[in-house]
C-alpha cells in the first residue's frame, strides 16, 4: 500500500487543501500530541463536527445525518449539521460520565426537532448523529461510541483494536449495491432506497444514533481502558474508512494503524480520497456518494 504524503505531489488531485491541525499538551505521564482533520465531502455543507478540548481532555468526532424529509434550520443548516453540532457542543460544555452526557445531547436534539414541529413518529423524519468520544483521565481513557463512528487503539507494538467493536449500519444496502453493480445496473441509488428507508427506521433498534429517541440508551457503548501500553488513539467518522469492494469483508484495523503510522491522519485521508476518486461511478467500492465528509482525531502519547 502506498501512503500519500507531502512528497507525493500530484498523487492527491481531488482539488482540496487539507485543513488539519496539530499541537501538544502536557499529560499525566508525558506529552500528548493531538492532530485533527475535518474535510467536507461532495455537498455544500460539512455535517461532520469535531471536538478538541485540551483543557478538559475530551475529544470527539460526530457524523451528522439529515432526515429523509426536507428540513433546514432557521440558520439555513441541515438537520445533520444541527444534530452533530448540538452533540459536540453538549459534550464540550457538560461534565459527568460520557453516557450521561450522550443522553443529554440526545434530549437536546429531541427538543430542537419537537420545537420545529417535526413529526417524530417515524425515524425517517428524525435527523441524527453518530459519535466517537474519548476523555483522558490521567492514566486511563473513557471511551464512547454511538453508531458507525469508530475508536481505534494502537498499542506500543503497532497493533490496532476497536475496543467497542464496530457496527456497519449500512451493510444491507451496500450488499444490494454490490449485487446491482455486478449486474451493471445504472440506477443503483434508486434501487436501494427502500433498504435505506428501512435502515433509518431501524435506528436505536439495530444500531445506535443520537436522534432524540430515548431508545438510544441501550445502544450507547462505553468502556474505560488503561493507557499503559497505548501509543495512539484514533477517532474516525466513516468518511475516513478505507473503501471496500466487498461490503462483507472483515475490516483490517492493523491496516489503518500502518497507514496512520506511515502518513498520519493526512495520509489516511488522502488514501481514502484517491481510492474513491479512481471509482467515480461507485461500482468498484459500493458507497452512497463519491466523497463523504471526513473527520478524524489522533492522540499520540509520548512518555
Amino acid at each position: 500500500m502506498k501512503i500519500p504524503s507531502s512528497k507525493d505531489g500530484g498523487i492527491f488531485m481531488v482539488g482540496e487543501i487539507i485543513q488539519s491541525t496539530s499541537y501538544k499538551i502536557f499529560w499525566y505521564d508525558g506529552i500528548m500530541n493531538i492532530t485533527s482533520i475535518n474535510e467536507i465531502g461532495i455537498r455544500n455543507i460539512n455535517e461532520d463536527h469535531i471536538l478538541v478540548d485540551g483543557t478538559k481532555n475530551i475529544f470527539g468526532v460526530f457524523d451528522g445525518a439529515s432526515s429523509l424529509v426536507p428540513y433546514m434550520s432557521p440558520g439555513s443548516k441541515t438537520g445533520g449539521y444541527v444534530a452533530a453540532s448540538t452533540a459536540s457542543n453538549t459534550f464540550e460544555k457538560s461534565d459527568g460520565d460520557l453516557k450521561t452526557v450522550a443522553l443529554k445531547a440526545n434530549n437536546a436534539i429531541e427538543k430542537i426537532q419537537a420545537d420545529a414541529g417535526i413529526n417524530l413518529s417515524k425515524n425517517v423524519n428524525r435527523f441524527a448523529t453518530t459519535a466517537a468520544v474519548v476523555r483522558i483521565n490521567d492514566d486511563t481513557a473513557e471511551l464512547l461510541q454511538i453508531g458507525d463512528s469508530l475508536i481505534l487503539i494502537i498499542d506500543a507494538d503497532g497493533n490496532a483494536t476497536a475496543p467497542l467493536g464496530y457496527i456497519d449500519q449500512d451493510i444491507i444496502a451496500m450488499r444490494k449495491w454490490r449485487q446491482f453493480a455486478d449486474q451493471g445496473a445504472q440506477n443503483i441509488r434508486e434501487l436501494v432506497m427502500e433498504d435505506v428507508m428501512r435502515q433509518r427506521e431501524a435506528a436505536n433498534i439495530g444500531y445506535g444514533a443520537l436522534n432524540g429517541d430515548p431508545g438510544v440508551e441501550k445502544h450507547i457503548l462505553t468502556t474505560t481502558i488503561s493507557l499503559d501500553n497505548v501509543a495512539s488513539i484514533l477517532l474516525l467518522t466513516d468518511g475516513m474508512f478505507l473503501p471496500k469492494a466487498n461490503p462483507d469483508a472483515d475490516d483490517n484495523w492493523n491496516e489503518y494503524a500502518d497507514c496512520y503510522q506511515q502518513g498520519g491522519l493526512d495520509g489516511l485521508f488522502k488514501l481514502v480520497r484517491n481510492t474513491e476518486k479512481d471509482d467515480p461511478t461507485l461500482v468498484k467500492y459500493p458507497r452512497f456518494k463519491l466523497h463523504d465528509d471526513s473527520s478524524g482525531i489522533a492522540l499520540d502519547f509520548n512518555r
